[in-house]
């Protein structure tokens, strides 16, 4: 006995129930719907009800060559601010009715091209990079394609794209002079990978406002609380003073911290740390942490403005969002 599986609503079956064409079913569902009078689309949008039609979104993408579908490539899906990012665009791109795909390309050049290729064959309407790696691939693609808009990094030089995030090299001065007032000695930084724009401009902007109390040391990191772990070991190893340490992010000062408490250390008794991003977890579990405080709910309404929005004035245009030093005990 074999079963019979119906098949799915047409354009076709729609618009013989409606008793319309299938060319005015198509500018019903296209977007044109303005141009049809009020009787024809009450008709057409009961018709597609009672069917159970739904468009297929492969072939409104194949017409119209972008998808209303957007990716988000974020470097790390463990980091609470980054994904609190993606989760403030994908709720602001709601009023322009787009939908959002998040990917992780793990800070993995190989991962983001092979994502990028997968973000080109969806005819994505646009592709939104948290952390951008600069790679031939990306290149090739921000030439041939005006879709790609910069998040937290900058486009890397000769690539002309918006850009939404904060002023890092500003951020950076900010916590070196505030270092300067404090009066802190032995100052030490802890930045994340140099050849990410971000985090040079972070350690740029530090030593700037450090101005003539060069720091004692200089580490560089990946984002993640290991990596700020080993780097506080090697720093806090036979350690005879009392150091202010600034870290390129709040996973490596939670790392810092770690290596501390493991050494029977006291913050800031014993040791200052100055992290950066403010992500939502240290209300929770570091509430003790002095740090640069970034909204990550300011990210969401200007990506989405980009996208649903585009305009050739925001090609290579930068939106700067503030900034504040949230002061608590460890700084």
């Amino acid at each position: 006995m074999s079963s019979l599986v119906s098949k799915p609503p047409t354009v076709h079956d729609v618009a013989r129930l409606s008793g319309v064409s299938t060319a005015t079913v198509s500018r019903y569902f296209g977007g044109k719907a303005d141009a049809l009078a009020p009787k024809t689309l009450e008709s057409v949008r009961k018709a597609a009800e009672a069917l159970g039609y739904t468009p297929s979104e492969v072939g409104r993408s194949l017409r119209l060559a972008r998808s209303r579908v957007v990716m988000m490539m974020v470097p790390d899906a463990t980091n609470t601010f980054t994904i609190d990012v993606a989760a403030s665009a994908e709720q602001a791109l709601k009023r322009f009715e787009l939908s959002m795909v998040l990917a992780n390309s793990a800070e993995d050049p190989d991962q983001q091209d092979r994502l990028l290729m997968d973000a080109y064959g969806l005819r994505a309407r646009a592709i939104i990079l948290q952390g951008a790696i600069d790679t031939p691939q990306l290149r090739s693609m921000a030439a041939r394609h005006d879709n790609i808009i910069f998040v937290n990094r900058r486009p890397p030089p000769g690539i002309v794209a918006p850009y939404v995030g904060i002023d890092n090299y500003a951020a950076g001065l900010a916590v070196g002079r505030y270092f300067i007032e404090q009066g802190y000695e032995n100052c030490v930084a802890i930045s994340g990978p140099h050849y990410y724009s971000g985090s040079s401009e972070r350690l740029e902007g530090f030593l700037a406002g450090l101005g003539k109390k060069k720091p004692l040391f200089k580490f560089e990191s990946q984002f993640t609380m290991e990596g700020g772990y080993q780097c506080g070991k090697k720093l806090l190893a036979g350690r005879q003073r009392r150091y202010a340490v600034f870290c390129g992010n709040d996973m490596i000062a939670y790392g810092l911290h770690r290596a501390a408490m493991e050494r029977g250390l006291d913050v800031p008794e014993d040791l200052i740390i100055f992290g950066f991003d403010d992500n939502r977890m240290n209300d929770w579990l570091a509430p003790w942490l002095s740090t640069v405080q970034v909204s990550a709910t300011d990210f969401g309404p200007a990506i989405a403005n980009l996208v649903g929005s585009p305009s050739l004035e925001n090609r290579g245009a930068s939106f700067i969002l503030p900034f504040r030093l949230k002061v608590r005990t460890s700084g």
